[in-house]
C-alpha cells in the first residue's frame, strides 16, 4: 500500500509539472492565509481501521512559495480496533511549500509537527505531498496524500481474574500511522 501511495503523490506531483501553464492573471499567494481541509483514510497496521477527520490552519506566506502558520483538527480513529470512533485533537505547527506559485497548477509539500489531545495525548506529525489548483483571486483548491503518526497512544485492556476475582487494568502504548486522501480549500 506504500508503494501506492508514493505513486499517486508522484503522479500528481508529476502531471501538475507537466500541465502547469504560466498565466499572469493567477493570484500570487502573500501575506495571511487560512486553511481548511478534510481528511478520509485508513491506518496502516491496526488492521485498517478507517479515519477521517478536519483541519483548519492559519499563518502567513512569507515569499510567496513558504508559508508557515499554526492549526488545529479532529481527527476521528478506531484507535483500540473495536468500531469505536476516538477523538484525537492536534495541534500543530505548519510549514507548506508551494513550488510554482505563478503557475495555476502548482506540486505543493506539506509537513505538520504537534501534540494531540482529547481521548488520548501524544505526539503528532504529518506529511503530505499533492496539488495545489490556483485561480485568479485569493482562493485555491489542494488535493494531497498524506501520512500522519501518533504516538504513545494509551491503550487499556481489562482482565478478570476467575482464580482471585480481580479485576486488573494492564495500559499498553502503541504507535498509529495513517494514509489518507485531503482535500482542502485556501482563502
Amino acid at each position: 500500500m506504500k508503494k501506492t501511495s508514493l505513486f499517486i503523490a508522484l503522479l500528481l506531483t508529476v502531471s501538475a509539472m507537466a500541465f502547469a501553464q504560466e498565466n499572469k492573471n493567477v493570484w500570487m499567494p502573500h501575506g495571511y492565509q487560512g486553511f481548511l481541509e478534510m481528511n478520509s483514510g485508513f491506518q496502516v497496521a491496526n488492521g485498517g481501521n478507517y479515519t477521517t477527520g478536519v483541519s483548519t490552519t492559519h499563518g502567513f506566506y512569507f515569499n510567496g512559495h513558504t508559508y508557515v502558520g499554526v492549526g488545529m483538527g479532529l481527527d476521528f480513529c478506531d484507535i483500540e480496533g473495536n468500531s469505536s470512533s476516538d477523538l484525537i485533537v492536534p495541534f500543530f505547527a505548519n510549514v507548506n511549500y508551494l513550488f510554482l506559485n505563478d503557475k495555476n497548477i502548482s506540486p505543493v509539500v506539506k509537513m505538520s509537527l504537534g501534540s494531540y489531545v482529547g481521548s488520548y495525548h501524544g505526539t503528532y506529525g504529518d506529511l503530505g505531498f499533492g496539488v495545489r489548483f490556483g485561480s485568479r483571486r485569493d482562493f485555491a483548491v489542494t488535493v494531497m496524500v498524506t501520512g500522519t503518526f501518533y504516538s504513545n497512544l494509551k491503550e487499556e485492556q481489562y482482565h478478570y481474574d476467575d482464580v482471585s476475582g480481580v479485576y486488573s487494568t494492564i495500559e499498553n502504548y502503541k504507535n498509529i500511522s495513517t494514509v489518507s486522501l485531503r482535500f482542502g480549500i485556501e482563502w
